[in-house]
């Protein structure tokens, strides 16, 4: 998205008029993203946004993202291992904290808000953002959609996964729950 400051429109006006040059166009385009890259996830500043995105992660079945409590998992760990034709103690291993799309980077964690963040960390892991599925997650916990290879701790990185997702990531309004849905 363009921001719309009367520069920029009087700019693309002249693109309209064919008065532009193709690469002074290109240029906004590119800055504008590269801002849009750099903002927060709207779920890491939108209380309402981030539970709607979280508990449709809880739901779906494709998902099931949890323990709620993970003092007290109940059968989760049982559950998901059995998803996963897996032992328990092989499932527990796998959880947000490891998660490929677990973040964690310095940029990340400056964009999630209240007494959470400060530290952010508590005596079970550490609060982060899923990529995957557009909500701050514990690592402590896991899903249906666990992959190796994180957690993503580098602010390169985390604006890579952001400019990947950036419709999701910068969108009000929760998640499409039709995404959700087996094929």
């Amino acid at each position: 998205m363009i921001p719309q400051d009367l520069k920029q429109w009087l700019d693309i006006g002249h693109a309209k008029n064919g008065n532009m040059k193709r690469s002074t166009l290109r240029n906004i385009i590119r800055e504008a993203l590269e801002d849009s890259v750099k903002q927060c996830p709207a779920p890491t500043q939108n209380v309402g946004l981030n539970t709607a995105n979280r508990d449709r992660a809880i739901q779906a079945d494709f998902i099931k993202y949890g323990p709620l409590n993970v003092e007290e998992p109940g059968d989760y760990w049982e559950q998901i291992a059995k998803r996963w034709n897996t032992s328990v103690e092989a499932a527990k291993k796998s959880r947000c904290g490891n998660c490929v799309a677990f973040d964690i980077s310095p940029r990340m964690l400056e964009c999630i808000p209240g007494k959470t963040s400060e530290p952010v960390e508590d005596k079970d892991g550490i609060l982060g953002y899923c990529w995957m599925h557009h909500f701050k997650c514990h690592s402590a916990r896991s899903c249906n959609t666990w992959a190796a290879g994180g957690p993503i701790n580098e602010d390169k990185v985390s604006y890579d996964w952001q400019k990947r997702n950036l419709k999701v990531a910068l969108d009000s309004e929760p998640i499409d729950p039709s995404m959700y849905q087996d094929i």
